[in-house]
């Protein structure tokens, strides 16, 4: 007979990276198809290897016919913007979403996870997790090259970044280090990575602006 409680670990890559779901509950395998179907959804709309994505519908100035998510994290990131003074800006990079729509799916799939009766999981996409249930999530962040513990999460999100490539929207310097920020949602933690790399000297300041937390990364 099969087990009522299911304990389904999936892995697929999406977004760019590795999207990894580890879930238990009834009806398991049914709730992580849905979770990845929503994750697919938020790479074929914001992509930007996608010829058919939102983003080349922006870049080539056209708002119509725009997925409702997609509506959904420019106005997260233009919350963001607005907040952080302009640190965080897709606009300024030809509207790359990078920066925010990971979180975004990860929440999206947590949020399918959540109506399907899954109790307790973790969405992992690539460094951007988010942790469900009552259950405690080990967190290791690189460090220098080594994968270093530094706690344990629940019900949260964290999402971490190093500032190699980063491009400052103001035209100033950036700084060569790396940022984890725990927050309430995924796309929050993802989106304040940057602006909390940029400005480091105001991290903390720009993480309690929406109630989150920040750890530099040497």
């Amino acid at each position: 007979m099969k087990a009522i409680c299911e304990t389904v670990r999936r892995a697929r890559p999406l977004l760019g990276t590795l999207v990894e779901i580890r879930v238990r509950g009834r009806g398991a395998e049914a709730a992580v198809d849905h979770a990845f179907r929503a994750i697919e959804r938020v790479h074929c709309a914001m992509s930007q290897q996608e010829s058919t994505s939102d983003i080349a519908r922006l870049r080539s100035g056209h708002r119509a016919a725009l997925d409702p998510w997609t509506r959904r994290v420019l106005e997260g990131a233009e919350e963001i913007r607005l907040a952080t003074e302009g640190l965080f800006d897709c606009a300024a990079c030809d509207y790359s979403l990078d920066g925010i729509a990971k979180g975004f799916a990860v929440d999206r799939a947590v949020d399918c996870l959540l109506e399907a009766g899954i109790g307790t999981g973790v969405v992992n996409a690539g460094g951007d997790l988010r942790v469900f249930g009552e259950q405690w999530e080990p967190l290791h962040i690189r460090s220098g090259g080594e994968l270093v513990y530094i706690g344990q999460v629940r019900d949260a999100a964290v999402a971490t970044s190093a500032s190699a490539g980063l491009i400052h929207p103001q035209g100033r310097d950036g700084r060569a280090f790396g940022v984890s920020v725990l927050a309430g949602t995924c796309m929050t933690a993802d989106a304040l990575t940057k602006p909390c790399m940029l400005e480091p000297q105001r991290a903390e300041e720009i993480a309690q602006r929406f109630g989150a937390q920040v750890l530099r990364i040497e």
